[in-house]
């Protein structure tokens, strides 16, 4: 499944070093996460840059430091509205293959069932169309059908979105498929099985992407035992928080752990979320701040810093914004 898209170098001590979920660092080369598929696993690197946010120049700057500095997994989304731009910068930094891309489609409005279908399938193309690619490593639902929070009463039209990634993945526009935003509940509706809310499901998703980061707790309202109970990869957006404060990066626990490192405080909470065994996407223009957040392969936090970390309170958050349970 590797040749489609994202290349494994060095591939004989990558695979020689995998594990349940993925592989430990090696010299502070970013670990591979191990995403299950119908068809075998397909790797993805654990460290990517995201470029939520980010208008047509920031992101071919973003794009191309952090290719530059080692970093081989971009993120993006259809309603990010900056796909030609990840696409341009792709493709002027190099090979296409050297890079695992991520993309995502969006929720469906209050709409039929047949309509969620008929728009996530063209969102699908558009995206692609977009990034001038005949296919992404990684396709993702970005979040449930509005409205929120969501309900089981949009089952019926999240199931309509999932059986649309199904198709992308079977015709070979995606290598893996998964969802964002999504709670236990959510899981549930879209989990194989027939149902009378429409065509039978058969694929479990590979990635849930979910805001997780230092202050919310090891396992917020379950969402971690919940997708380790289904062999989905947690991926955390915004692990340095999401930019109402700078805890993660200035204050007094992660700089202070930090210091016992010799790293920062941003590397601190970045490596605590690796070191839990999530995946992780951050985001930064800075030539400064992207080779910080590439170095965080190569130490580990004691048991203890661990256990600090874990207990924090702040800076809080929801790890959806769009679901409740």
């Amino acid at each position: 499944n590797g040749a489609m898209g994202f290349t494994m170098r060095s591939s004989s001590l990558v695979l020689a070093l995998v594990c349940c979920c993925g592989v430990p660092s090696v010299a502070g080369v970013d670990p591979l996460m191990r995403l299950r598929t119908p068809d075998g696993p397909v790797y993805m690197p654990q460290l990517a840059i995201g470029v939520w946010e980010l208008n047509a120049q920031e992101v071919h700057t973003a794009i191309s430091l952090a290719l530059d500095m080692g970093f081989t997994h971009v993120d993006t989304a259809n309603d990010y509205y900056n796909q030609k731009a990840v696409g341009e910068a792709i493709r002027n930094h190099g090979s296409r293959s050297d890079v695992f891309l991520t993309t995502k489609v969006p929720g469906c409005e209050a709409m039929s069932v047949t309509e969620c279908a008929d728009s996530t399938a063209s969102d699908i193309d558009d995206d692609l169309a977009q990034l001038q690619v005949d296919h992404v490593d990684l396709l993702l639902l970005h979040f449930p059908p509005r409205p929120f929070p969501y309900t089981p009463a949009a089952c019926a039209r999240m199931r309509a979105q999932w059986l649309a990634l199904e198709d992308a993945y079977y015709s070979k526009k995606a290598r893996a498929i998964g969802v964002s935003n999504f709670c236990p509940s959510c899981l549930e509706c879209i989990a194989p099985s027939t149902s009378s809310l429409g065509a039978p499901t058969t694929i479990v998703p590979a990635v849930n992407q979910v805001q997780y980061h230092v202050g919310m707790g090891v396992d917020q309202r379950g969402i971690v035992r919940a997708c380790a109970e289904r062999g989905i990869v947690l991926q955390a957006y915004s692990p340095l928080g999401d930019g109402h404060s700078r805890e993660l990066i200035s204050g007094e626990l992660v700089t202070s752990i930090g210091k016992e490192n010799g790293r920062s405080g941003a590397q601190t909470a970045l490596r605590y979320v690796a070191q839990l065994g999530h995946a992780l996407v951050t985001k930064s223009t800075s030539k400064k701040h992207l080779s910080e957040n590439a170095a965080i392969f190569d130490f580990a936090l004691t048991a203890d810093q661990m256990d600090r970390l874990a207990a924090a309170t702040k800076p809080t958050a929801n790890y959806s914004f769009a679901c409740l349970y």
